[in-house]
């Protein structure tokens, strides 16, 4: 919420600067978000008078103004033609800084002079897009300076409000909570009107979702624009003036922290009855949009026709408009429970359902209405009718709550003195009596996140500052460490890094409709959009997302990895799902973007490097088993195993997909692994041993012309079935397809290096074993290349 420094000085004597401000509030109240110094940079606006007006001789969209600004006139041109004689405005004269640091000096357009610009509330600084001049709509002399009348020069701090802390909603609210951190003192409450209770505009309470409602009725009242000071004012929380009741409404909702609400009386009947909806029934909101209800909502109606979504927002028909005289004021207190269920179900969030699902004061109603028509009485000229009728069925009491004095300094790891406690506790207007070993303290009913007795605690706690407790280690001896498994996710992102992969931290949540290898099957209830409805059933979906989305930005050589849990349906578990832990990773672009002498591109070959790198020093054996993969070329992927038991897959992406899906006109490699499994499987880092060199070793090459069908590990079986023991190293020399190759075949060059550990080889034993795996291989159906 921003805080205007200007503004909540009305209410209290500030004793700080703002840096000392916000150093308190982060030490005892909240989050600060930050601070904005406004209109530092303004100068040069001054109020003028609007007194000629005349057409541009050669431009149609201009006109040229003659403005009084005191103690001259100046020639401005302006291209809003709604600008009328007479009217007040702020003007830019020559050498002025606007909002952006944008500069003024005088100018000529299309031949005419111009000494100066007409501002409107973007220009300084008060809303983001406007579209007209502002009109100033009190009596303000020529001349005077605009940006020290309207003061504009301010501090804005953003404090973040926890959903425990709906009493922070407020600038009465923050007010207090400034002298509470003891960097404000005397609290001034606003004027307001004295108002008679009593038999006023009728009001029934038919569903308990509406725990109090107050109305009273105000005539001849003037609708017309907000004097400049309400509309700066609002313009710091981010609302836009509409009209002077419905800025008033805004107003009293700010400084009080209670939502209230105003009717045009003659648009609606004799009483206000407050009901259950009606399932099915559809009702017309103020923003223009039809919603049906489901049953449980809380509804202003007036007996017959439809007012407003109690809580969250009015209906379309009985507004404030420019025609209205007689209003009806609204203040009421609705259950947050089902304020807070019905604004979700529909998808609506309004300032007023932001506070009444936190919980506002129920019993602030006089006070909130007394400042309403204070306020409509001074800026629209209204005037009370009858009393106010007040429908509270049931009084809600402040909370008693007994809190021990040991109990607190037990909590707090010091020794709390009683001085402080009872200074703590006045510092938040809380009223409280001495007990025996205690105290029992009345909480107001502005601060109903208070409970029970270790609330109080906290709320002890921030005032007297935790930043005075001093920081121990626990006197126990406490052992912890870190567990095997976390050790082997650690140890597979560190050998993922050193693939030369970036770690990725992507969403679970991912929408259904982009899933093409594997659907969810996992769907949230409320999710936070409708395209993050599904839990996501494979990893690597999360880091294609992030891989499209940089190359669509340009970076054009990708390596990510992400080690995260997919999700699946599991009847048998206690939560119907089943959690997995993976490791995925994507591979698009040069192999080593940062080595001008490399001019690879990462390849299938490149991609699965990476996997033997992982699988050789976890010591796993693994067997790569090419087999159909929907979205993945056959040609190029392959599922994962160890023994018989699938541990995961990887491969090259159908170009088809890798287009129209991610945006990427280039082969991306993708692969995921069942880290759960692999852990299983993990029983230490492999320990190499040095190659016995004494005896010296034979080599054979084998030229191959194989048939796509046969995978390499077939090829890797038959010899190593020849050779056993004697087979040291394969190696692939060379791979081509094309020119005099049949279609459907492959011409391979496979390198085999024998060795003996005891004795050296003879050419008649490696000739033996040469034949024989030519044999295997013509079993095969593997033709030998000569």
């Amino acid at each position: 919420m921003n805080i205007s420094r200007n503004w909540i000085s009305d209410y209290i004597d500030l004793k700080v600067d703002t840096g000392t401000l916000i150093d308190k509030i982060k030490k005892h109240s909240t989050n600060v978000e930050g601070v904005e110094y406004s209109g530092r940079n303004l100068k040069g606006v001054i109020v003028g008078r609007v007194e000629e007006i005349t057409d541009h001789p050669d431009a149609d969209r201009i006109i040229i103004c003659k403005i009084n600004v005191g103690d001259k006139y100046l020639q401005i041109l302006t291209a809003d033609k709604s600008v009328k004689v007479n009217d007040l405005v702020p003007v830019a004269v020559d050498g002025a800084v606007l909002h952006g640091n944008f500069k003024i000096k005088a100018r000529k357009m299309r031949g005419i002079l111009s000494e100066g610009m007409l501002c409107s509330l973007e220009e300084l600084g008060l809303e983001e897009k406007s579209e007209f001049v502002y009109r100033i709509p009190e009596e303000v002399a020529p001349g005077t300076d605009f940006i020290e009348y309207l003061k504009l020069k301010d501090d804005i701090i953003d404090i973040e409000i926890f959903p425990n802390r709906p009493d922070l909603l407020s600038y009465l609210g923050v007010a207090r909570e400034f002298i509470a951190i003891d960097a404000a003192e005397n609290l001034k409450l606003p004027l307001i009107e004295k108002i008679e209770k009593g038999n006023g505009f009728p009001v029934k309470i038919e569903y308990e979702g509406c725990k109090r409602y107050a109305a009273l009725v105000i005539e001849d009242v003037e609708v017309k624009p907000s004097p400049s000071w309400l509309v700066k004012r609002l313009a710091t929380a981010g609302i836009r003036s509409i009209n002077n009741i419905v800025d008033i409404t805004n107003y009293v909702l700010l400084e009080t922290g209670h939502p209230v609400h105003a009717f045009d009386l003659d648009l609606i009947g004799n009483e206000i009855v407050v009901k259950k909806a009606v399932a099915g029934e559809k009702v017309l909101l103020l923003d223009g949009n039809e919603y049906e209800l489901n049953g449980t909502e809380t509804l202003i109606t007036d007996g017959n026709k439809f007012l407003a979504l109690g809580g969250i927002m009015g209906g379309e028909e009985s507004g404030i408009n420019e025609n209205t005289k007689r209003v009806l004021l609204e203040v009421a207190y609705f259950d947050p429970v089902n304020i807070r269920k019905s604004a979700r179900y529909h998808k609506i969030s309004t300032d007023s359902s932001y506070r009444f699902e936190r919980g506002v004061d129920p019993n602030d109603t006089e006070f909130v209405m007394g400042r309403l028509a204070y306020l409509i009485k001074e800026l629209a000229n209204g005037k009370i009718s009858g009393p106010m009728t007040d429908a509270y069925p049931e009084y809600i009491e402040p909370k008693k709550i007994f809190v021990r004095s040991s109990y607190v300094s037990n909590r707090l790891g010091i020794e709390i003195s009683e001085n402080d406690i009872e200074n703590s506790l006045s510092k938040l207007d809380f009223t409280f009596e001495k007990k025996e070993n205690g105290y029992e303290v009345t909480v107001p009913t502005r601060r109903p996140d208070i409970f029970e007795e270790i609330d109080l605690v906290e709320e002890i706690g921030r005032i007297y500052g935790y930043h005075n407790i001093p920081s121990v280690l626990p006197s126990h001896n406490l052992v912890g460490g870190i567990s095997k498994y976390i050790k082997f996710r650690e140890k597979l992102s560190e050998l993922m890094r050193l693939n030369g992969y970036n770690e990725a931290f992507t969403f679970a949540f991912m929408d259904n409709s982009r899933m093409w290898l594997k659907k969810g099957e996992v769907f949230l209830e409320n999710p936070i959009s409708s395209e993050l409805g599904t839990m996501r059933p494979l990893l690597v979906y999360g880091i294609l997302e992030s891989a499209s989305y940089n190359f669509r930005n340009q970076s054009r050589n990708i390596k990510l990895f992400e080690i995260g849990k997919t999700f699946l349906n599991d009847e048998k578990s206690e939560t119907s799902v089943k959690e997995i832990e993976k490791l995925a990773f994507v591979a698009v672009g040069e192999e080593n973007p940062y080595d001008y002498t490399d001019k690879r591109n990462v390849s299938f070959y490149t991609f699965k490097g990476a996997l033997d790198n992982l699988f050789d020093y976890l010591n796993i054996d693994v067997e790569y088993k090419r087999e159909n993969i929907e979205g993945l070329s056959f040609a190029q992927s392959a599922k994962i195993y160890s023994g018989k038991e699938e541990i995961g897959f990887f491969g090259k992406i159908e170009n088809e997909i890798a287009e129209n899906v991610y945006s990427i006109n280039q082969p991306v490699f993708i692969a995921e692994i069942d880290i759960e499994k692999l852990f299983e499987l993990y029983s230490g880092t492999r320990k190499y041993s040095v190659v016995n060199a004494e005896y010296p070793s034979m080599r054979r090459d084998y030229s191959l012309l194989v048939d796509d069908k046969i995978t390499f590990y077939e090829i890797k079986d038959a010899i190593l079935k020849a050779g056993k023991k004697l087979v040291e190293e394969i190696k692939v020399f060379d791979v081509y397809k094309g020119k005099n190759i049949e279609e459907g075949k492959t011409s391979i060059t496979i390198t085999v290096t024998y060795r003996a550990k005891d004795r050296t080889l003879t050419d008649d034993e490696i000739n033996r074993i040469a034949e024989k795996t030519i044999n295997l291989f013509e079993k095969m159906g593997i033709s030998i290349r000569h």
